[in-house]
């Protein structure tokens, strides 16, 4: 069957819109309308860029679809909205079914996770007028839904609250929360809005906004929470250690709840695997002490844990449900294909003068080891919020200062943001306390003396680091070039941040890669085999 999962914007508030398609129970394409259209989440967007992708790259129409899944199970007239934006723009509407929010995020971890069974868990805002979701995954017979968690008991707005409360936009920001925690300690005591209990965890509603149909623009926190702990930051306002102070007790309260819920979940099914999805599910940090339980044997967090990932799931629930034998992903490659006529192209049309290179894995090495940053648009887009080595921006992670270069003169964002160190898979447990490779960049690691010295670019202030271990077999030219580095600093990794600036998407076409290339600080960028520079002849 061909299957097409879609998520997109019925309502002005929903964001992330998207397509995936499963050809056969196999993932043939993915990916995000923000990526299509320029706009950073597409809130508010169909997914009509996206589709249009889907349906190019395996060569199909909008006639060959048998099935479109996409969730929204409580909206009553999503099926036949739906009907309607497809005949418009596609001139047919294939069969459509509907699905739960949280049923989709759960489906596109487990599905992929490889297990035989696991406990499953989703954590967001709300979605389907939940905020979570506790399943019990078998491959044989799908998903057992135990549990659902109200969205006015909420983790996910708890930390978007905070986010905003912290000048920062609720629904996109949270990872900045995150990377300023460690600056602060957690010494304010939220456990009036958000702590753990026996039964997993409880947030106090009276503390989110009041309005549940106000946008990202709008603020986030009530009253009550400024009348508790003061004045919220505006977002031109310095960041002083009251805020940093919030963000670190806010992690500290996201984590201890997480931490009870999971336990919960162990003694109430006696799983030792675990599938994390949602958007609480990008907290890399709280990650790190959930993978570290002494009963999780096995931990896997869906690559496009938030929204973005909800397209996913939706076609592989819907291949399960009819019949079809999933096949797991081994990496997330599977953007848009971009033909070298299309490059050259792109060159023409900017009047750029590109130099055609033999080995650009090595090429680029050369240039990471002598400390100049580098673009690297190589093959089909990965999915999901984090560059992992196609559509990425390298350096050399034993730069001391090369985070404040990059955040300064590249993507022009907030200097305690951190970097995360793409390493050879099989040097990945000299350098981090880590028990299993971690090839999605999902998770935060410790890192090893002294190893945190000699990576200080990618070294977080509190000695952690968002791994993405690479191996040969899933990308072959970066594992090449990661290597190549290797042979010439000693050191078997490199800085790897997406190829954006800040508010913008990932770079997804040749164009945009050198729109973004002469727009920023970048040194050089490697585009298939064409490497660009801006060096004046």
């Amino acid at each position: 069957m061909n299957i097409l999962g879609i998520h997109g914007g019925v309502t002005v508030n929903q964001h992330d819109a998207g397509a995936a398609l499963v050809v056969d129970g196999k993932l043939v394409c993915f990916v995000e309308e923000e990526r299509l259209i320029r706009v950073k989440t597409a809130t508010g967007t169909l997914p009509v860029e996206s589709i249009s992708a889907c349906l190019r790259e395996s060569q199909l129409t909008i006639y060959d679809i048998d099935l479109i899944c996409l969730s929204g199970e409580t909206y009553e007239d999503i099926i036949l909205r739906t009907e309607e934006w497809l005949k418009h723009h596609f001139g047919y509407a294939p069969k459509i079914i509907k699905i739960n929010h949280h049923t989709a995020h759960l489906a596109s971890a487990f599905y992929q996770s490889r297990y035989e069974q696991a406990m499953c868990l989703s954590v967001d805002a709300y979605g389907d007028g939940l905020s979570g979701a506790i399943a019990i995954g078998d491959s044989k017979a799908g998903l057992n839904v135990i549990e659902t968690i109200s969205a006015l008991n909420s983790l996910g707005v708890f930390y978007s609250t905070i986010t905003s409360f912290l000048g920062f936009r609720p629904g996109e920001d949270e990872y900045k929360v995150m990377g300023l925690a460690p600056y602060g300690s957690p010494v304010i005591d939220l456990s009036f809005f958000c702590k753990p209990i026996p039964e997993g965890f409880y947030c106090d509603p009276k503390y989110f906004r009041s309005r549940r149909s106000a946008t990202a623009y709008e603020p986030y926190y009530s009253q009550a929470l400024i009348d508790k702990i003061g004045n919220p930051r505006r977002k031109d306002e310095p960041i002083h250690d009251k805020y940093k102070n919030i963000a670190a007790s806010a992690q500290n309260a996201l984590e201890s709840c997480l931490i009870s819920l999971v336990t919960k979940i162990f003694n109430q099914t006696g799983q030792k695997n675990l599938c994390l999805a949602g958007g609480v599910a990008l907290n890399c940090s709280a990650n790190r002490l959930l993978s570290a339980l002494p009963f999780i044997d096995n931990f896997f967090v869906q690559p496009a844990a938030s929204d973005r990932g909800l397209p996913l799931g939706c076609a592989l629930h819907a291949a399960f449900l009819y019949g079809e034998k999933i096949q797991p992903i081994s990496h997330v490659f599977y953007g848009p294909t971009y033909s070298l006529k299309e490059i050259e192209s792109a060159l023409n049309i900017t009047g750029v003068k590109a130099i055609k290179i033999e080995n650009p894995a090595e090429e680029a090495s050369k240039k990471i080891a002598d400390g100049q940053i580098v673009g690297w648009y190589q093959g089909r887009s990965e999915f999901g919020p984090r560059a992992l080595g196609h559509r990425s921006i390298l350096a050399n992670p034993s730069i001391a200062n090369m985070k404040d270069q990059i955040n300064k003169k590249v993507k022009f964002r907030e200097e305690f943001r951190p970097f995360a160190p793409a390493v050879l898979e099989e040097d990945c447990f000299e350098i981090f306390e880590m028990k299993a490779p971690s090839p999605y960049m999902t998770i935060a690691h410790d890192i090893k003396s002294p190893w945190n010295l000699k990576m200080p670019a990618t070294t977080h202030i509190n000695n952690t680091g968002r791994v993405q271990t690479v191996d040969e077999k899933s990308n072959p030219l970066f594992y090449s070039l990661i290597k190549d580095v290797k042979s010439k600093t000693s050191c078997p990794a490199v800085l790897n941040t997406s190829f954006n600036i800040k508010g913008q998407p990932i770079v997804e076409k040749p164009i945009e890669a050198i729109s973004t290339f002469f727009g920023t600080g970048l040194d050089c960028v490697f585009i298939e085999n064409y490497m660009l520079t801006k060096k004046i002849n």
